[in-house]
């Protein structure tokens, strides 16, 4: 199976063929906030270097958040489009599962975050089972207190020998993560960048969706949501309300 996987959930925007379990190709251009301008010719480069056509993608992916707002919705409009045009299957993959498979050690933690600021982040956890990352905790929006609350809860419970601490931000909180009193160690640089070429191995295993309902998984509201449900008083309406229709 031939998976075309994209993610433009951070500043780090990647594309990737894959071949079943096999990266054929991937490409990455980090510090990009114009994914808009990038993305397409990105795939059009791989398509073009493959010598593929863009009808011979059995199956497209791309990650679904957390991330940026306005990067989760130029990567799903994208494959919304290939998908609805061209008749193929196409999935969703968690941000955060995609940084967790970077790590395929047993007996670990493996928590995955995206920084939020103000010592909130986008986080969850999960541990390596039947050849790919398992959630023990779920995605969600938390404070760095309550995450490290939730693993030490999970911890005692399991057979954890340590953690690792994946994606953004965490550093800053040594202090706090000490207080674990388990090893631990943090991503790699290549580990804590979101890499297409996983999102297309969890892909193949992923259940795929009608293009339509593929939708970002933010964790939180849009500052601009937010402000206008004070404003209107009118309650939120679903997600697919703020997410361009293919």
């Amino acid at each position: 199976m031939k998976v075309l996987s994209v993610s433009t959930a951070t500043n780090h925007l990647s594309v990737a063929l894959n071949e079943d379990q096999t990266i054929l190709v991937e490409k990455g251009e980090p510090d990009r906030h114009n994914h808009s301008e990038h993305l397409d010719p990105l795939i059009n480069q791989i398509l073009t270097d493959q010598q593929l056509k863009l009808s011979e993608i059995d199956r497209f992916a791309v990650a679904i958040g957390p991330g940026s707002y306005t990067g989760l919705r130029i990567g799903v409009t994208t494959v919304k489009l290939f998908a609805s045009i061209l008749g193929k299957e196409v999935v969703g993959i968690s941000t955060l599962a995609a940084l967790a498979a970077s790590c395929p050690d047993e007996d670990t933690l493996i928590v995955t975050g995206i920084d939020a600021r103000n010592d909130n982040y986008f986080a969850g956890a999960y541990v390596n089972g039947k050849g790919q990352p398992s959630r023990v905790i779920a995605d969600g929006h938390y404070h760095i207190t309550t995450l490290l609350e939730a693993i030490g809860r999970y911890v005692n419970t399991e057979r954890i020998k340590q953690v690792i601490f994946i994606g953004s931000g965490f550093k800053k909180q040594e202090g706090q993560i000490k207080q674990l009193g388990l090893p631990f160690r943090y991503g790699s640089d290549d580990q804590n960048l979101i890499h297409a070429g996983l999102i297309g191995k969890l892909a193949l295993t992923a259940q795929p969706v009608d293009p339509d309902r593929l939708l970002p998984q933010y964790l939180r509201r849009t500052q601009a949501e937010v402000d206008w449900h004070h404003k209107t008083g009118q309650p939120y309406g679903p997600d697919k309300d703020y997410v361009e229709e293919v």
